[in-house]
């Protein structure tokens, strides 16, 4: 189960972006503190708004109950959607799913669902209350996940991510089982080898949001900050994106690279060394291009560059 947690689904978003989304993540997400508030904020728009037309049509304490019903039915549906599709990925990686799509088939049946529900709370004398209006329910669920996506999403570091997801069960005697001392004694090399290829292989799946732009974290040799821009160095070119460095960097790990200067960081892939030209410290990169280090980080740096690149 774990492993379809994490497996990545290779979904394309509304405009046909790559979304770095496993389940796990997907789950974390929902839990973020910030998504919470948009879907409260999501809830209040659909109340006035009132898409669905329900409206003077059912008694206004069934409809102010009718959303938060039909928004949690929605995300269920939703999460078991991509747990079929994470099982599926596991055979067939391709083609990719589109998020858009996913969100229909969700919502079809949470209408069907609603709709029974509704006429046994409240009939009005015909049928249906919510089907009538399905075109009409779905690109407006489309519309706000593409808010989400683009506006509320990088607000949320990834590690925040995985963490509001990751619950996993203690094991040995913090969870208060025992050990078997043969397993302890004599332990079976062949799983530690499988877990450290997975451990391994995501290592290398590893992305860093950059603004709206996910982007391997393998790929990355250097990110400059110049205003409210990063610019990502990708080998033989440069990816510009409106985003915060510090955002970014949340992102990150200590043996992932170094923060040279306020508005630098270097990745580790990118095999720096320390130089001095005159009075000034530069890292080198393996392509030969220069990253200044400020003098207060000088230490730091050095450290760095000891315990990780030796």
């Amino acid at each position: 189960m774990r492993d379809l947690l994490d497996q990545p689904l290779n979904i394309r978003g509304l405009t046909f972006d790559h979304l770095d989304v496993s389940l796990r993540r997907h789950l974390g997400l929902l839990r973020a503190p910030i998504t919470q508030r948009y879907l409260l904020a999501v809830f209040a728009v659909l109340v006035a708004a009132d898409p669905s037309g329900l409206q003077g049509r059912i008694p206004w304490a069934i409809y102010l109950g009718a959303w938060p019903l039909a928004m949690a039915l929605f995300l269920l549906l939703q999460a078991g959607l991509l747990l079929a599709l994470a099982a599926l990925r596991r055979v067939a990686r391709r083609p990719p799913a589109y998020w858009p799509a996913v969100s229909f088939l969700a919502l079809a049946p949470t209408v069907v669902v609603m709709d029974e529900t509704l006429e046994r709370l409240a009939p009005v004398g015909h049928e249906p209350l919510l089907s009538e209006r399905f075109v009409v329910l779905g690109v407006t669920i489309v519309m706000f996940e593409a808010i989400y996506m683009r506006y509320v999403k990088p607000r949320i570091p990834a590690r925040a991510e995985l963490s509001a997801a990751e619950t996993r069960p203690e094991t040995g005697a913090r969870a208060g089982t025992q050990t078997p001392p043969d397993a302890a004694q004599a332990p079976d090399p062949a799983p530690a080898a499988a877990t450290e290829d997975e451990a391994e292989a995501r290592e290398d799946a590893r992305t860093l949001l950059v603004g709206a732009q996910p982007v391997p974290l393998n790929e990355i040799r250097a990110i400059e900050a110049r205003e409210h821009h990063v610019h990502v160095r990708l080998g033989d070119k440069t990816l510009t994106q409106r985003a915060r460095l510090g955002d970014v960097l949340a992102q990150t790990r200590a043996e992932d690279g170094v923060q040279p200067h306020r508005s630098w960081w270097v990745a580790r892939t990118a095999r720096p060394r320390l130089v001095r030209e005159g009075s000034r410290l530069l890292l080198r990169l393996a392509d030969d291009s220069d990253v200044p280090v400020a003098r207060g980080r000088q230490a730091e740096v050095e450290d760095w560059l000891r315990t990780h690149i030796g």
